[in-house]
């Protein structure tokens, strides 16, 4: 082997290196801010509980229960508490977000796509369940599932899971992500990548294209998505 060639292989073992710890900091620093943030959503969510189960239930809107997840988002931006409730259980993900997963990839940058993926998989798998978990109790005791008429818990936990990946699909596109493929991709590489459900992130990114959601996402601090960022 020629001297250039080991000089080369060397370079790309260190270049690899590098990157790989990369991600590891960048998802245990958005690990710590996720637990953060689910903290102050149920924070909030205790401050509000009662004024939000009045506006809802004052509410003279109804739910399309046919349409899912977007019907009950668009009854959610009828009612200001629900949605102040919202803001505050992701503003620390909103602010820190960016600053921690590191720079912006060029959308024609394929590695760094796939890195900025699967830093946020692995930095949303330890806190992912209880976030989910949070939607659900909050839409349960609030009466929105009642408004939307899901009774069934499986159907419950399945809205509460679309509701997390739709805001999950706005983050990723805050940061600089918006095709499916990167986290497609990134999902095995990544050390938590079975616990990231691809299919339910698929389904929220082809929302954010609607009026509704992009409103939503817009009151939660993301940026408006148009559909040109959103790719599979």
């Amino acid at each position: 082997m020629k001297k250039e060639e080991l000089r080369l292989i060397i370079q790309e073992g260190v270049r690899q290196t590098l990157r790989e710890e990369e991600i590891e900091q960048a998802a245990d620093g958005l690990e710590k801010l996720m637990g953060s943030a689910l903290d102050d959503f149920a924070k909030a969510y205790d401050a509000n509980e009662e004024e939000a189960k009045k506006e809802v239930e004052d509410s003279e809107e109804t739910i399309n229960e046919a349409v899912g997840a977007i019907a009950i988002i668009g009854f959610m931006l009828a009612l200001p508490k629900i949605l102040e409730i919202m803001v505050k259980g992701v503003s620390k993900l909103v602010k820190g977000v960016k600053k921690i997963l590191g720079k912006t990839p060029a959308k024609d940058d394929k590695e760094g796509q796939e890195d900025m993926a699967q830093k946020i998989i692995d930095g949303l798998h330890k806190w992912h369940k209880g976030y989910i978990y949070g939607l659900q109790i909050m839409l349960k005791y609030t009466g929105i599932f009642k408004k939307a008429k899901i009774k069934k818990p499986a159907a419950q936990k399945k809205a509460a899971e679309m509701l997390y990946y739709t805001i999950i699909a706005g983050l990723a596109i805050y940061s600089g992500v918006g095709a499916v493929s990167a986290f497609k991709s990134a999902m095995s590489g990544a050390a938590h990548g079975g616990s990231f459900s691809l299919s339910a992130f698929e389904a929220a990114m082809a929302t954010v294209k609607s009026g509704e959601v992009a409103s939503f996402l817009g009151e939660l601090g993301l940026e408006a998505t148009s559909a040109a960022d959103v790719a599979v």
